[in-house]
Parts: C-alpha cells; sequence; structure tokens
C-alpha cells in the first residue's frame, strides 16, 4: 500500500542513497522547481548521497552546465548518467559499418562529438534513425510520414530517452518514447536508452560501500519510468504527482489505482518534495 507522505525528513533516517529524476524533480521543462530543489539540497545536508538519473538527450557536460547556469548546487549530486551519454557510449563502442543516422529532433547538442557518425537530411540515405528526448517535448507529429519511410527502409530506431510523456514549461509533451511506441506497433525496431533500464540504477550505486538497494529511494514523477526502475532495482520508491501524471491532492484510492493499472509498487507519494 501507498503511504501519502506529507515532508520527507520524517523517512530519510531509512535511506542512504536517494536516485531523483530530472523532469518533475529537479526540473520542470528548462525551469527550476525551487520548491523541490530547496528539498534535495536539506536531503544532501542530511549526509545522503544524490544520484541523478535524466532520460534527457542531453550529454552530461551538456546538462551540468545548464543546470550551474541555472543555479543548481552541482556538488549535491555523487553521480549523474543522461540517456543521452548512455547512447553515445553505445554508439562509440558498438561495431558496425552503418554511420549515417537522421534526426527526428536535431536539437541534440554533441551526441556524435567526436564519432565516425554523419548526420544526413533525407531519410532514405539513413542507416538508422534517431529519436531524442529533450527538455522542451514534440509538439507536433510531423515525424509520422518519416516513420513510414523509415519502416520501408527497414531502419532500427534509437530511443534516447524512454519518457512517452514529460513536464515541460509549456506543460505535458510528448517525449521520445511516444514516437518509439508508434513505430514499434508499426512492426519497427526500436534500440531503447536510458530508465528504467536497471543498469541505469546499477551505474549510478556501483562503488557505494556497503550500498543496501532497500536503502534506497528512487524519487520521480513517472510511474513507467521512475517507479519501474525502483520496483526493478529492489529500491523504496517515491511518486511526485504534480508531475507528467497531474493529480493535485492524491488519495490513498488515485494512487493505489495508478500502481494497479501500471503493476507497480509505489511506496510513499506527494505532490512535491518538502522537508
Amino acid at each position: 500500500m501507498s503511504q501519502r507522505l506529507k515532508y520527507v525528513s520524517r523517512i530519510i533516517s531509512e535511506f542512504d542513497t536517494v536516485i531523483c529524476g530530472l523532469n518533475g524533480v529537479v526540473l520542470r521543462g528548462l525551469n527550476v522547481d525551487s520548491d523541490n530543489l530547496n528539498t534535495l539540497i536539506k536531503i544532501y545536508q542530511s549526509g545522503k548521497k544524490i544520484m541523478l538519473a535524466s532520460n534527457c538527450g542531453w550529454r552530461l557536460q551538456d546538462l551540468f552546465c545548464f543546470l550551474k547556469k541555472s543555479g543548481v548546487p552541482m556538488n549535491i549530486f555523487s553521480a549523474m548518467i543522461t540517456a543521452g551519454e548512455i547512447a553515445h557510449f553505445y554508439m562509440k563502442n558498438i561495431k558496425s559499418s552503418k554511420h549515417k543516422y537522421y534526426h527526428l529532433k536535431p536539437v541534440t547538442a554533441n551526441l556524435t562529438e567526436g564519432l565516425d557518425y554523419q548526420k544526413v537530411d533525407d531519410v532514405n540515405d539513413a542507416d538508422f534513425i534517431v529519436a531524442t528526448t529533450d527538455l522542451e517535448g514534440f509538439s507536433d507529429e510531423y515525424y509520422q510520414q518519416i516513420l513510414v519511410q523509415a519502416l520501408h527502409c527497414r531502419l532500427p530506431l534509437l530511443c534516447i530517452g524512454n519518457d512517452t510523456i514529460l513536464l515541460t514549461s509549456a506543460g505535458i509533451k510528448n517525449g521520445a518514447g511516444t514516437i518509439a511506441e508508434q513505430y514499434a506497433l508499426m512492426g519497427g525496431t526500436i534500440i531503447p536508452f536510458g530508465k528504467p533500464d536497471v543498469k541505469v540504477a546499477a551505474y549510478l550505486c556501483e562503488g557505494i560501500k556497503d550500498f543496501c538497494n532497500s536503502r534506497c529511494l528512487v524519487i520521480g514523477d513517472a510511474m513507467a519510468t521512475d517507479m519501474r526502475l525502483g520496483n526493478l532495482f529492489g529500491a523504496k520508491t517515491m511518486l511526485l504527482t504534480g508531475g507528467i501524471h497531474q493529480i493535485n491532492n492524491p488519495t490513498d484510492e488515485q494512487i493505489n489505482k495508478l500502481s494497479a493499472d501500471y503493476g507497480l509498487n509505489v511506496d510513499y507519494y506527494a505532490e512535491k518534495l518538502q522537508w
């Protein structure tokens, strides 16, 4: 059963580590969520290790610089990972001669920096296509015809960030996961990167002495990615309902139904983080 939690300070002594999401926790789109951030700072000051797991397609350096410029004290994070960094590592190490790609939304900086890849302007010239979750989301469906062409050419789709929807400064928008789902239903091949892959959490927590999964708290606003990651990792979970699920003044009944719909367990929930 899920438990409503108004103040994180009441349970934080039960945990040594915290894995938090980016959108819906630290940020709301391109804007810092000051209430949530202040609580994360309090968690850090209480002696807990905080790891940031983001499904955005940015490379780590780009995200680090953006957050620092936005006034986020980066020392509160013991480790960080993004779907973009994972995808970059994959593209760097995969043994393949197919290096031409079509980017459905070519706004992600440095995705192939230093790598032998060529971005093409015509999907018919590509070896694979890329869909990337950024901090603004997809606001239209211009990619439908492109997916049809890609399917005809039997091109795999790299889904960088599995979010189907995300909270942006302009409200709820589609993420790369929505495009990936659509392409999969059409019969296309998907190569996903980011949460809820349990290797994301394992990477962030490796090297922590005497690490215990049950003393790790995963905080996020998405059932499909954040809460699933926590469940797969054997951690406790805390859902922030004011994010993509847009549940204000949540009740046990609402969260229990949401948990049942996704087949997941939510240990704690709150509209937003408070210390």
